[in-house]
């Protein structure tokens, strides 16, 4: 394959010194000549919505430092831009990758630059490395390293994860959110600087008109769930936060400022964590797709990872010790970041969590639907006829699941919520 089909995929800003600067910037090589590009296997459908994904290797030489030849091989995987313009458009993906972007290049930088600064031995590196970017709305791609072929995957999307898994994961979430802590906490300028940069991609006011009828019919499906496997009482509670405007209730929760605010993830869902094993043991995790990060409180990565992502009988017998064990893993990123063990206690957490979980109720809501989609209910986005945006609820079609496994693991998190005094 050649470095003209890629840009026939990907973007027309996909060069040969694209190329070449990938390479460089993965192995530090000089001199470089692309002996071959060879494509990989696609992504299935339902994967991913915002946008397209290609995955191809790079097989090159170039000269090290010493002045010796060597080759290398270089997997990389791209999520680029649909080429469908009307998809395109009635997911917003431009948005998506501009915030998306602005994270890894401004961000996660800045969270580089602080690390190093504190001299710690213990980085926090759970994210891929980045080998190119381009944002200009209309070209838009973010490469990668593809650590697929290091052995990473991810959960199966429809299933609660298991206690090992969750408590990884739990770490992870942590030692990212350590990072902000640390960082707002030693140079706060510089971090109040860096996560304001950040675009709101999914709750705020001015998309209300574009989420606002999709979110109707998710009510639809989480309303029969709770109608058909709990008491009455719980469709109640349901219907009172329905009714108390949640998308403005999520738009708020989006926005919160205070001791316990980061820059979260936004979409931990299980998907976007890769996990290396070691045998039958967890090994290291990555933390992939940025499009929802955000400025706000921790509780929002919390709670939604915790109600969308975890098996529910596991929540109800150990929901405290997960808050507990989250609370442990950031107290000893934060000394090893050079802040102290106390900058958040277990008793803040708790009450943030009171106050501000709504946020991973509302995701969750959505994210337990499109999680226990069969690969048949998921629609042929490419199909999107024209070139402008089609309602969202026209293309996301969901409904109630007519499985009673699927409609428990929904009602249940709804009941634990309702019965936790968080909805």
């Amino acid at each position: 394959m050649s470095v003209q089909d890629l840009q026939k995929i990907i973007s027309p800003k996909f060069t040969q010194q694209v190329i070449n600067d990938i390479i460089k910037k993965k192995s530090g090589l000089s001199d470089i000549c692309v002996k071959k590009i060879e494509l990989g296997a696609s992504s299935k459908k339902g994967d991913s919505y915002l946008s397209n994904i290609c995955r191809f290797t790079i097989n090159a030489t170039g000269k090290t430092q010493e002045g010796h030849q060597e080759s290398i091989s270089i997997p990389v995987i791209v999520k680029y831009l649909p080429k469908n313009i009307a998809r395109r458009k009635t997911y917003r993906s431009t948005d998506f990758f501009e915030n998306e972007i602005i994270f890894y290049e401004k961000i996660l930088s800045a969270f580089q630059k602080f690390q190093n600064e504190a001299k710690t031995a213990d980085k926090f590196d759970n994210i891929p490395l980045v080998l190119s970017t381009c944002c200009d709305g209309e070209n838009d791609y973010v490469a990668m390293q593809d650590l697929s072929f290091e052995g990473y995957t991810s959960a199966e999307r429809g299933a609660g994860l298991d206690y090992p898994h969750t408590v990884a994961i739990l770490q992870v979430l942590a030692r990212f959110h350590a990072v902000s802590l640390a960082f707002k906490d030693k140079k706060p300028q510089e971090f109040e600087k860096a996560a304001t940069a950040l675009k709101e991609t999914y709750f705020s006011e001015r998309l209300r008109p574009w989420y606002a009828n999709f979110q109707k019919r998710v009510f639809v499906v989480i309303r029969d769930a709770v109608e058909k496997e709990l008491p009455k009482e719980y469709l109640q509670k349901l219907d009172n936060v329905i009714n108390k405007d949640l998308y403005g209730l999520l738009v708020k929760s989006c926005q919160v400022r205070g001791p316990l605010s980061v820059v979260t993830h936004g979409d931990v869902w299980v998907p976007n964590f890769l996990i290396k094993y070691e045998g039958p043991k967890l090994g290291h995790i990555k933390m992939i797709d940025f499009q929802l990060t955000r400025y706000t409180t921790l509780v929002t990565d919390l709670a939604f990872f915790l109600f969308s992502c975890v098996d529910m009988t596991l929540i109800e017998d150990k929901f405290d010790d997960f808050i507990k064990i989250y609370h442990q893993s950031l107290s000893e990123s934060l000394e090893k970041f050079g802040s102290s063990h106390n900058l958040v206690t277990l008793e803040q957490i708790n009450k943030e969590f009171l106050e501000h979980s709504i946020m991973g109720v509302g995701m969750s809501m959505e994210a337990l639907i499109m999680a226990q989609l069969d690969d048949d209910d998921v629609s042929d986005l490419d199909g999107i006829k024209g070139d402008q945006a089609v309602p969202l609820e026209s293309v996301w079609l969901i409904y109630p699941f007519k499985e009673q496994e699927k409609r428990q693991r929904i009602a249940k998190m709804v009941k634990f919520a309702a019965d936790r005094n968080l909805i």
